[in-house]
């Protein structure tokens, strides 16, 4: 067994970055026919290598760039086992199983152990791989990606990771327990993969029928393959249901009924409460194979990933010192940093399917300024190439002036964003440029380029270098990075077999386009990059780029979905999501529907709570063509809130930038012991003060909506009325809330610093409403800075003021730092909470304290 320190050397520009190499080393026995090796990266990180006799582990990763230090660890050997120790680990290796341990060295606890491994050939001249782990039926499992089945918590649950629209692949998970296992692969993954049911279709119905067995009252986990391997399922419609053969009853998923599929496989809980024999019954108008898979409740035991083309198991492990935290920072650490965005991506994102010219653009934005709507953003959509032919030019018969075009969005306080497509029309100078240098896909005529070859990378990013940034748009929306259809698939790139790279292409992609942004603009785009993509993977959160989920449907159910997707994204380590808010693909009543409309101010009201902010859809999305109802509602529960809101969630996003925070999380972070909050899948914290339960659900009336809630041990706040729930183990309770509220709570002893109705980021956030709540202790610390310079430097300037309120006294220090533009004088609004007092999204007229505050320390006396 080697043991080995130092590892990696960083990212190089616009290269793969070098991993450290497993020092192979066979096994006592020779029962195995591959060998395993250990890598100290860090106190609390491991990294395991296992690679077939002759071979060695890959040498460079597209994820892993960290260039760890050196660090003290020990090592101590016998015939039968290698102990690796350091600070906060203990790592044991068993020869003879050829399995790993890992124990917290503080309190000697076992964290996780390896169950099984294999390695076996499979196509490309590569291998198939597989490592099991044995887990806890306690302890929940998340990340992975995004997904659209409406779940979290993997244990015991099946996914195929395979990038689609809609779904993306970030092979990360964390536990409750407070690690994560990166699994540093990039073929198509199975997690937890089910028993097969074997599946018969009724020739007259077309229906699949399986016998699934007798089952005992449990959570079962099933997962659909359809059109198995690829390729299919994408605008057809599926649906399944659990049937008791012995009663007749039926039980039916939402995760799958009707569901329009994007993906081709979905997985699915069903709840069984009365024990019998049952079987699965599927229909699916694709005609295609139905295959189908089972997870039982015993099935919680392991973790399991299984990767179809590799050169061999590469994987990290992270201890976070019982926190999930602690878990993602080393994934982080690994990884790469989230660095801030600028101001403005915190604010509103404007767009639709599509502008259509110059004029068009201009006047919705004119518009919004004009109707006193905030928002600092809007996007062009794809087709601005006109006849010109699929690329990122502009055509002059509708975009005649695109230079002043940008102009004329700054003067109104705009920023741009526009859509880029991987693909290039055949009869463009992009296409031909790339198909002349051999950049295209295995250089054939599929249009997609080949983001793994340095060259292909740096001609992309030059094509909206010359198109897009020297006119000053300011970010790029990297639309079908999956690349759509899959042309990778039994395919070549410059790097290798398509089917071993099959899921990073968004990710050099993105790559991309932050370095040549960061090396060609560094004072203007590249000072703080942000992209929005629909695809992700391993790393990809350090070159600034946004997930979106897709091209979702405009449905009550898929708002749900969304809720699942977002906090399960950010679980695996990235802390970016965004959604088109009220669907991309909208009923053709949606002007006229009182549904609709209450649906879209819902999914507003959801979208604050996310990290980026950002509605989408088809035809005209400006919340004017709703009619004044819907505009009124929206802006004054929804855009007014987000704004008001930006002191609290820009300061949050620096502790993300920082300390690897996460602003979007699942309960489970911070009730890891609470057992009723693991599967909660439509509830989340936001920050560290709210806790956020959005309504997706048919309002009963326009007025009124109704939903449960969970509230984990605490006191938490309404939002709107300051009325207190006081839960000491988690209670669940029904919560009713006009169309113009939010089931949204406020932690006991918070201290919300909000800041005033603003109509973009450029304007001065002052005054400062400093709302109190009730407690024995809170304290916030406030970040600013100009909004725009590189963040991440050395030298960057920024101020600090902490807030603390303990006992009835609220001391306000005195500021850390300063920037060029700050206010030097501020006026606090200070409001001690209560009911009618300092509640909803409005103003507080009447403050209990006004504080003018010039940098130096204060303190109120409340």
């Amino acid at each position: 067994m080697t043991v080995t320190g130092k590892v990696v050397a960083a990212l190089a520009l616009m290269s793969s970055a070098f991993a450290l190499p497993c020092e192979p080393v066979t096994m006592s026995g020779g029962t195995k026919v591959y060998n395993t090796s250990l890598h100290v990266c860090s106190d609390s990180i491991i990294r395991v290598c296992r690679t077939p006799a002759g071979r060695k582990p890959k040498s460079e990763s597209l994820a892993v760039i960290a260039d760890w230090e050196k660090i003290n660890f020990s090592v101590t050997r016998n015939s039968t086992t290698v102990v690796v120790t350091t600070r906060a680990l203990r790592v044991q290796y068993d020869v003879l199983s050829d399995s790993v341990s890992f124990f917290d060295n503080f309190s000697s606890d076992l964290i996780l152990q390896e169950k099984d491994s294999g390695i076996k050939p499979s196509t490309d001249n590569l291998f198939e791989i597989a490592q099991s782990w044995s887990t806890s039926t306690t302890e929940g499992i998340y990340g992975g990606g995004s997904y659209q089945n409406g779940l979290v918590n993997w244990a015991g649950s099946s996914l195929s990771m395979v990038q689609f629209n809609s779904q993306s692949i970030v092979p990360f998970f964390t536990s409750t327990k407070g690690y994560g296992i990166l699994w540093d692969d990039y073929s198509w993954t199975h997690l937890n993969e089910g028993e097969e049911i074997k599946m018969t279709q009724d020739t007259k119905t077309g229906a699949f029928k399986g016998s699934v067995g007798y089952l005992s009252p449990g959570k079962y986990n099933f997962l659909a393959q359809l059109c198995y391997p690829f390729g299919c399922a994408a605008n057809h419609n599926f649906s399944a249901k659990l049937v008791n053969d012995d009663t007749g009853s039926e039980i039916l998923s939402p995760d799958w009924d009707d569901y329009r599929v994007f993906p081709d496989a979905m997985s699915t809980r069903y709840i069984v409460e009365v024990p019998g024999h049952y079987s699965i019954i599927s229909s699916f108008d694709g005609n295609k194979t139905v295959k189908m898979f089972v997870n039982p409740p015993s099935s919680r035991e392991a973790l399991r990933l299984r990767s179809e083309v590799s050169e061999g198991i590469d994987y990290y492990f992270t201890w976070g010192n019982s926190t999930m935290d602690g878990a993602i920072a080393g994934y982080r650490r690994a990884t790469g940093t989230a660095p801030m965005y600028g101001a403005y991506a915190y604010g509103l994102w404007q767009c639709k399917n599509r502008y259509k010219n110059q004029s068009d653009l201009l006047t919705a934005a004119s518009s919004f300024r004009e109707k006193k709507i905030p928002v600092d953003n809007i996007v062009q959509d794809w087709m601005y190439w006109g006849s010109l032919g699929w690329g990122p030019h502009w055509s002059p018969d509708t975009y005649p002036d695109p230079k002043g075009m940008v102009e004329g969005l700054n003067e109104l306080d705009f920023h741009f964003m526009v859509s880029v497509w991987s693909k290039f029309g055949n009869t463009t100078t992009f296409y031909k440029q790339m198909k002349e240098s051999g950049y295209l896909l295995n250089n054939t005529d599929s249009g997609f380029y080949d983001p793994y070859s340095m060259g292909a990378r740096e001609l992309f990013f030059n094509f909206s270098s010359d198109n897009h940034f020297a006119i000053g748009v300011d970010a790029l929306w990297l639309d079908a990075t999956e690349p759509e259809g899959l042309p990778n698939i039994n395919n070549t790139y410059s790097m290798g077999s398509g089917n071993q790279y099959l899921n990073p292409y968004s990710l050099m992609t993105t790559e991309a386009v932050s370095t040549g942004l960061r090396k060609v603009y560094p004072n203007q785009q590249g000072r703080r990059v942000f992209q929005l993509t629909r695809s992700s993977f391993l790393g990809q959160q350090r070159t600034g780029a946004s997930l979106w989920s897709g091209d979702i449907s405009g449905t009550w159910e898929i708002l749900r979905r969304q809720i699942a997707s977002s906090i399960n994204y950010q679980l695996s380590g990235i802390p970016y999501w965004s959604q088109d808010i009220g669907g991309f693909f909208r009923p053709a009543d949606q002007y006229e529907s009182n549904d609709y409309w209450c649906l879209l101010t819902r999914w507003f009201q959801f979208g604050v709570f996310t990290p980026i902010f950002r509605t989408h859809g088809t035809a005209n999305t400006e919340l004017w063509n709703y009619g004044p109802y819907v505009q009124n509602w929206v802006v004054t529960s929804a855009i007014n809130l987000r704004y008001r809101l930006l002191p609290y969630i820009y300061s949050g996003f620096r502790k993300v930038e920082q300390d690897h925070y996460t602003m979007q999380r699942h309960m489970a972070m911070d009730f890891p012991e609470d057992a009723n909050v693991l599967d909660i899948s439509d509830q989340f914290f936001f920050g560290d003060s709210f806790l956020v339960a959005p309504v997706y659900t048919p309002n009963a009336t326009q007025e009124y909506a109704s939903r449960s809630v969970y509230f984990p041990a605490g006191v938490w706040f309404n939002f709107y009325s300051a009325s207190a729930v006081r839960s000491t183990t988690g209670i669940t309770l029904d919560q009713h809330v006009r169309i113009t509220e939010i089931p949204v709570y406020v932690k006991e002893g918070t201290v919300l610093v909000m800041g005033p109705e603003i109509q973009h980021t450029g304007e001065k956030a002052d005054p400062l409403e400093v709302r109190l709540y009730d407690g024995d202790f809170g304290s916030f610390v406030l970040f600013e800075d100009d909004g725009e310079s590189r963040s991440t430097d050395a030298a960057h300037q920024f101020s600090e003021i902490t807030f603390t309120h303990r006992n009835g006294v609220l001391k306000i220090s005195n500021r850390v730092g300063s920037f060029p533009g700050m206010l030097l004088n501020r006026t606090l609004n200070i409001v001690k909470v209560s009911p009618g007092h300092g509640t909803g999204p409005g103003v507080t007229r009447n403050p209990d304290h006004v504080v003018k505050y010039s940098g130096e320390e204060i303190t109120v006396q409340l």
